[in-house]
């Protein structure tokens, strides 16, 4: 006696199973190209949130220094280095410096005397990544212009400004 089959049970015929392989291939490249849409995505938000980053921290040190500097120096105010006497407190004062760095590092300095802006050794590094070309100019001893770039990884933001020396302080300096 043979036993007859269900037709439930016959199985996948080889087109079938041609035909499944490839619905699932379409599906799998489906899912990778969004997978990696998003990766990339992440990369170029995670660039350009450390290049804004980098740019406020040296926005505002520029900033909130050079509004409480008596007097910054023109001689060293145009191009990579800037150097400001800064107001502490009510009667206290400091020497502070920035310098871009031959490598597009920015760094920062800060004294109770003058600052040697030829030697970077202690210096802390601000931020990476900046263009080069001059970034700081002085067109009076009180006033600061500066412009660059941030840079990290593919990512690129430009940042201008300018800021004015708003301290009086009697006897602060020298600094440079």
């Amino acid at each position: 006696m043979t036993r007859r089959q269900d037709p439930d049970d016959d199985g996948l015929t080889l087109v079938e199973l041609i035909l499944y392989m490839l619905i699932a291939g379409v599906v799998l490249v489906l899912v990778s190209s969004i997978f990696i849409n998003g990766w990339g995505a992440q990369v170029a938000t995670t660039d350009r949130d450390a290049a804004t980053g980098q740019a406020n921290l040296v926005t505002a040190s520029l900033q909130k220094s050079i509004r409480n500097a008596t007097e910054i120096n023109p001689s060293t105010g145009s191009g990579d280095t800037l150097v400001a006497v800064v107001a502490t407190g009510s009667s206290g004062w400091e020497c502070r410096a920035w310098k871009r760095d031959a490598t597009g590092d920015l760094l920062y300095k800060s004294s109770n005397s003058v600052i040697d802006t030829s030697v970077t050794t202690g210096w802390a590094t601000l931020a990476t990544g900046i263009d080069d070309g001059p970034i700081f100019s002085a067109p009076s001893s009180t006033r600061l212009e500066y412009s660059f770039t941030a840079s990290a990884g593919s990512a690129t933001v430009p940042i201008n400004g300018a800021v004015k020396a708003q301290a009086v302080i009697q006897g602060a300096g020298p600094c440079w």
